[in-house]
């Protein structure tokens, strides 16, 4: 197959890689986190007011401080200054990062070896992976901080594996590095995977001592430098609200990386016998020239490792963050290695079976969310089918902003308020009342078919005169009328 044809199945993996991400962001509504952090970066307060609500985490009538870097709140709040305040904005936004990411991805695996079967395996594998459709999505710096990864594992292995150590790609390593760790600190696993990689090229001689100290040391005085304070803020608190789980150690994420049991079974059993093989054929080499070749693909596996191996660490010494979301950076370099390693086997009906596996699992558990999101644009799509201008809810200032900044809401001109600011100019005026019923993704499918007290005390409003109830997952929506 010509490099023509190589490139144009690759392109269309790509296209097959965004059109799953676009279509997941069309069918899929958000939850709680992404409500939280939208209202944090409105931009039409002022940069104070943005302040108060990430590092106080004040929220009008509650307060929940946000953990990630104050870098991306601003960042998002700029852009979305300039395009516009609404829910899809902000999805676009991640959604460009998530893009250029496919394009990085494609670079590094050209970089890693030239084999197209290797290419083709970690494509699918990297464009169907559930776990980075659904993370990536969410509002946080998950895409960028993936994007930021790729582009530094790329740069790390042109200038201290292919050795070309010119200003350049030097420069773009450590602002790659330096802007992945200020944006997303987890990160910091991943770049002492780096210096541990460094050490050993020191330890065989391939790097000077000079090159070996002043990297990391750059890198990380400016990341001082620049984040001191958020570093104060976080050192000084106890964020963690994830308990050190035992059956971490039983699947590592693997069913969470790859989207279910069977499937992250699968990967977990090829990971395990490559990689046991790789130590046998390391161990049978060992004190020759061969023993751990310093080339790019020992680069992966090694950076594999060290995450886990420093992410683990600081869990049992300070707190843990053993959740699959901090290890997001993890799963391309996963994803990478194992294809690499069945590229390597020739078997073609291993390679095909696997991709076989992979889109299937994709296919059947598309649906499957973790978190079970609100039908939030449902809800405005009904009631702007019945030509209601007025929701007033029982829910916080975050969800009522969220609601009121959909494209729907903000083209129909619906307002969103609290139910106990409801204001009537005219009496004969229809309205919606708005209730989180249950929300499942607080309380499971047990409540579906009880309704909470605040909902019922809507019935008991003297105020209201409620002329009709329809009830969706996770709501109630109550028609109703000013009781003169």
């Amino acid at each position: 197959m010509n490099i023509i044809n190589q490139k144009r199945i690759i392109y269309l993996l790509i296209l097959l890689g965004i059109i799953l991400k676009i279509t997941y962001l069309v069918q899929f509504d958000d939850y709680y986190d992404d409500w939280n952090f939208f209202y944090t970066v409105e931009p039409y307060i002022s940069n104070a007011e943005t302040w108060q609500r990430h590092y106080y985490g004040d929220r009008g009538d509650g307060f929940l401080k946000e953990a990630f870097p104050w870098n991306f709140t601003y960042l998002t709040k700029f852009f979305l200054h300039y395009a516009g305040y609404t829910v899809e904005n902000t999805h676009y936004f991640l959604l460009s990062f998530s893009i250029l990411s496919f394009f990085i991805f494609y670079s590094l695996c050209k970089l890693i070896s030239k084999d197209f079967n290797f290419h083709i395996l970690a494509f699918v594998f990297f464009a169907t992976n559930l776990f980075l459709v659904r993370e990536l999505n969410s509002f946080r710096p998950h895409s960028l901080s993936v994007l930021l990864s790729l582009i530094s594992n790329y740069l790390f292995i042109i200038v201290f594996i292919k050795k070309k150590l010119n200003k350049l790609p030097m420069i773009g390593y450590i602002i790659s590095v330096l802007s992945m760790l200020s944006f997303w600190p987890q990160n910091l696993a991943l770049f002492g995977g780096h210096c541990i990689f460094l050490l050993l090229l020191l330890l065989k001689k391939e790097i000077s001592k000079k090159l070996f100290l002043i990297t990391p040391t750059i890198i990380l005085t400016l990341y001082i430098l620049l984040n001191y304070q958020y570093i104060e803020y976080i050192a000084l608190q106890d964020w963690s609200y994830i308990p050190l789980n035992k059956k971490f150690f039983m699947n590592y994420f693997f069913r969470s990386f790859f989207g279910s049991i069977a499937f992250g079974g699968m990967m977990i059993v090829i990971f395990g016998f490559f990689l046991i093989n790789s130590i046998k054929n390391e161990i049978k080499y060992f004190g020759s020239k061969l023993f751990l070749k310093l080339n790019a693909e020992n680069f992966i596996i090694i950076n594999i490792l060290s995450i886990y191996l420093i992410t683990i660490a600081y869990s049992l010494i300070k707190e843990s963050v053993l959740a699959p979301k901090y290890f997001l950076t993890l799963l391309p370099l996963i994803i990478i290695w194992i294809s690499l390693k069945i590229s390597e086997t020739k078997k073609k009906l291993l390679s095909s079976v696997v991709i076989l596996c992979a889109i299937l699992n994709s296919i059947y558990f598309w649906s499957d969310t973790p978190i079970k999101r609100a039908p939030m644009r449902e809800v405005l799509k009904i009631i702007s089918e019945k030509d209601i201008k007025k929701i007033y809810t029982t829910e916080s200032n975050v969800f009522n902003n969220y609601l009121s900044h959909y494209n729907l809401a903000k083209k129909k001109n619906i307002h969103v308020s609290k139910l106990k600011d409801l204001k009537i100019e005219k009496k004969n005026d229809f309205f919606a009342v708005l209730c989180l019923n249950y929300a499942r993704a607080a309380y499971g499918d047990n409540y579906k078919n009880l309704v909470q007290d605040k909902c019922k005390n809507i019935l008991n409003n003297e105020r209201l005169i409620i002329l009709e109830e329809i009830k969706i997952p996770d709501f109630i929506i109550y028609i109703a009328k000013y009781n003169n």
